[in-house]
């Protein structure tokens, strides 16, 4: 690609290297996968030298009032001014800035950091007029007017997309690409520092400041060597704490990064009970060297750890459930079974799998041609929600858009409303008699022409830019045939409940696609088409073949709104639905080989027949649980035949909610 980049940093290019960057492991960092051609870092005018960096800096003349501004808002640290306020005395991009800039010709713009970088990348963009990308590397410090305005944003981890999330921007708009790891440098083999002998040997990588901890570690380590007076733990990092209070710590203040690969196969362990973190790269470069590691409980971290796995987890506020992992890792056979797994733990955050998704990241930004998706909506008597669902679709903000609908024999003038939107070049309408959602999926599916296919329910609504969101997922993991999100569930009274689809791990024990999803064409012709015989469930059963030929995906976004209302399927014919999940698992995995799972299938079966008013349905179920479990099967059975409204004065009188 004949592309060029400008970056902007909240450090300063010198800066950077100072705090112990090198130039070996930022030349790909900034220039992933060599997506662009050139790459030019702005140094607005201090004295900043990196040597042996292979991108250009580009020198920027100081501008007096900017460079207030900048460091206005530089000083606000993590708390940074919020909302408008943001804006105000913001002088504009200097000319000369902005000459210097249209002279290295920029084709994008990425900001790293949602404060002060992030809006001055938004405003270079703007200038310039080239796509932006900015970054976001904490779950705090994320200024509103950069997380509303940035048309992406990519995070380092699901928990900062949450945030930003969270904070205003738009879920469609939020990309994750995790930190990488140089798995080439962080190894188990190689040269190990001179580091303090002892038993057990922790390192703590981490800033002296508030959220990484350091006041409770030290006091679960005192604690500890109650039992472990040999414990030696090595600190590397900035700190002005008086560490001659604590012999049993070694400070070394800050390390280059090409060493501290010595230090982490010194350690029997990295500790990091951290409060909170935006991803935690040095859990992933101790797992590399094949070091276990103690982490917070919280999310990211926990999603990089394994508890008992490849490290342990605790609480990081409580002292005592730190000594406690740190007596755990004392032990030299726990720590050798933690870390046999650590290396391959590793694995999904090298620099090679990350560069390829943050390379198909800017290529998806600059490449103006989009794959086609097309969305099948199969309709049977939907008048009062059909002209909504379809303009719903039509309104999504995706270049290359085909809808299919298929009216499935329509009594109402469901047909006469969708006769309004056949003028629109992107829509097909096809009618047939009533022949089931199956069919009227099938055939809707033999009529489209895109790459990207899905079909949704004809009185369900699609988020803003939810299709290209699904789509771009697609277009970043080329591994994935299908890939499926988070929705909401909305009753008529206005309740919204949030309902997080995935893992995909437990596809054999339910359907954890859910209702919003896209997949490729190839996926959908391996798997075959839509199979009528496991009606209610037959996407469930699709999902099941596709995987055995595709990858699925999860995309931990809410980019759906399902209607719940009389008519919907999954509510008027829940427990038909649950009886038709469990045929279609008997169909492809044979007889269940769990059996908790099993009997909480058929738990929730008996339940839901007896909420539907079927009480010898509800008894067949639970008789076939009591063979299975017979003390859980007796209660169901119990249940079974308990008329409603007496089940509901006892939940009462036992102070719980009524069925």
């Amino acid at each position: 690609m004949n592309e060029r980049l400008l970056v902007i940093t909240e450090e300063l290019p010198g800066e950077l290297h100072a705090a112990g960057a090198d130039a070996s492991s930022k030349a790909g960092y900034y220039n992933p996968a060599d997506t662009f051609e050139s790459v030019a870092l702005i140094d607005w005018g201090r004295d900043s030298i990196w040597p042996g960096l292979p991108h250009r800096v580009l020198k920027l003349a100081p501008d007096a009032a900017l460079h207030a501004w900048l460091a206005a808002v530089q000083a606000a640290d993590f708390n940074p001014v919020m909302g408008e306020e943001l804006k105000a005395g913001w002088p504009g991009v200097p000319a000369a800035w902005l000459a210097a800039m249209r002279e290295f010709a920029p084709t994008c713009v990425r900001a790293y950091g949602a404060r002060w970088s992030g809006w001055l990348g938004l405003e270079v963009a703007r200038e310039l007029d080239v796509p932006v990308l900015c970054s976001l590397h904490n779950v705090i410090g994320l200024a509103s007017p950069v997380l509303k305005q940035a048309p992406l944003l990519m995070a380092v981890s699901d928990e900062v997309a949450r945030a930003a999330i969270e904070a205003g921007a738009g879920p469609a708009r939020v990309v994750t690409v995790l930190n990488r790891v140089n798995r080439d440098r962080f190894t188990p083999e190689g040269e190990v520092a001179a580091g303090p002998q002892g038993s057990p040997k922790l390192l703590s990588v981490a800033r002296d400041v508030e959220q990484k901890n350091l006041d409770r570690l030290l006091a679960a380590c005192e604690l500890a060597r109650g039992k472990h007076p040999d414990l030696r733990l090595v600190h590397i990092g900035r700190s002005d704490r008086d560490w001659t209070k604590y012999p049993f710590v070694t400070h070394i203040g800050m390390v280059p990064n090409h060493e501290m690969p010595t230090w982490m196969r010194w350690a029997d362990a990295l500790v990091l009970p951290s409060l909170w973190e935006g991803f935690g790269t040095v859990l992933v470069e101790a797992l590399a060297c094949g070091t276990s590691v103690i982490a917070s409980n919280r999310t990211p971290m926990s999603d990089i750890v394994t508890h008992r796995w490849d490290g342990l987890l605790c609480d990081p506020e409580d002292v005592a459930d730190i000594a406690r992992a740190i007596g755990e890792i004392s032990d030299e056979g726990t720590r050798a079974r933690l870390a046999a797994p650590a290396r391959t733990s590793s694995e999904p955050y090298g620099a090679e799998t990350i560069s390829r998704r943050e390379s198909a990241l800017y290529e998806w930004m600059l490449q103006p041609a989009k794959p086609k998706v097309s969305v099948v909506m199969p309709t049977y008597n939907r008048r009062q929600f059909i002209d909504k669902a379809v303009s719903n679709v039509l309104d999504q903000a995706y270049p290359v858009l085909e809808l299919v609908v298929v009216d499935d024999g329509s009594t109402d003038d469901t047909s006469t409303i969708l006769t309004r939107h056949a003028a629109d070049a992107r829509v097909k309408l096809i009618t047939q008699e009533n022949q089931g959602l199956s069919r009227a999926i099938n055939r809707g599916m033999a009529a489209t022409t895109g790459e990207l296919l899905m079909w949704k329910g004809d009185d369900d609504y699609f988020a803003d830019g939810a299709i290209e969101a699904l789509a771009r997922e697609l277009a970043l993991d080329p591994e994935a045939g299908l890939v499926f999100a988070d929705y909401v569930a909305e009753d008529a009274s206005g309740k919204r409940v949030h309902v997080n689809t995935g893992p995909v791990h437990e596809l054999a024990q339910r359907n954890v696609v859910g209702l919003c999803f896209l997949f490729r064409r190839s996926a959908w012709l391996a798997a075959g088409s839509v199979n009528p015989e496991f009606h209610l469930a037959e996407d469930y059963e699709l999902w099941v073949r596709m995987a055995r030929n595709a990858k699925l995906k999860h995309l931990a976004r809410t980019l759906y709104t399902v209607t719940e209302h009389a008519g919907t399927l999954t509510r008027s014919k829940f427990a038909q639905v649950q009886e038709m999940t469990m045929r279609v698992q008997a169909a492809h995995y044979g007889p269940p080989r769990d059996a908790d799972a099993y009997a909480a299938q058929l738990a929730r079966l008996a339940g839901a027949y007896k909420a539907q008013g079927m009480p010898f349905k509800s008894l067949g179920a639970a008789l076939r649980l009591f063979r299975s479990r017979p003390g859980a099967g007796s209660w169901a059975a119990f249940r079974a035949l308990t008329p409603g409204p007496l089940l509901r004065l006892s939940r009462r009188i036992r102070g719980l909610q009524s069925p």
